[in-house]
């Protein structure tokens, strides 16, 4: 979804996204079903999950002695063990999902030094094109929909549902 603006080599590279201080925690990517599913069979057998109401969040390897926490799924050598089939969470970081005032935006983490480099104008493109998508998979997976931080630049907003007219 990101191909024009970040390379998987940038990604495989930095893997900033793929490890969390304590206090980002919250930002821990949300994992279907069926997802877990594939996970255990396929690339972790042994992975532990948190279950939230219809979903799971991947348990987080603390680093002995720092508060860094590192997602199971990361390989130090060759990034992430799932390739492109990864959370969906994942495949759009850096951009978010956040609720801001009662509508949906797409924003940009301040985070994520490959794309906080590149032109401005050319990471809002890329958050255009994919908001569509973004929305819809958030319409049915609100748990994805995070609150909104304003030291996120809102790239998108979805579209209201409804018609207005001026008075």
């Amino acid at each position: 979804m990101l191909e024009g603006l970040l390379s998987k080599a940038e990604c495989a590279a930095c893997r900033l996204c793929c490890k969390f201080d304590s206090y980002d925690l919250w930002q821990t990517p949300v994992i279907y079903k069926s997802l877990a599913s594939r996970i255990l069979q396929e690339y972790a057998p042994h992975m532990t999950f948190v279950r939230r109401e219809e979903h799971f969040l991947m348990k987080m390897e603390k680093e002995p002695g720092a508060d860094v926490y590192f997602c199971p799924l990361l390989d130090q050598e060759q990034g992430c063990i799932m390739g492109d089939d990864k959370p969906f969470d994942c495949a759009i970081w850096p951009f978010m999902v956040m609720e801001l005032c009662g509508r949906k935006v797409l924003t940009l983490s301040p985070a994520c030094p490959v794309v906080n480099g590149r032109k401005f104008d050319d990471v809002c493109i890329a958050a255009q094109a994919a908001a569509a998508e973004v929305f819809a998979f958030a319409d049915s997976h609100p748990e994805i929909v995070r609150p909104f931080l304003d030291d996120h630049p809102i790239l998108a907003v979805e579209k209201s549902r409804y018609k207005t007219t001026l008075v």
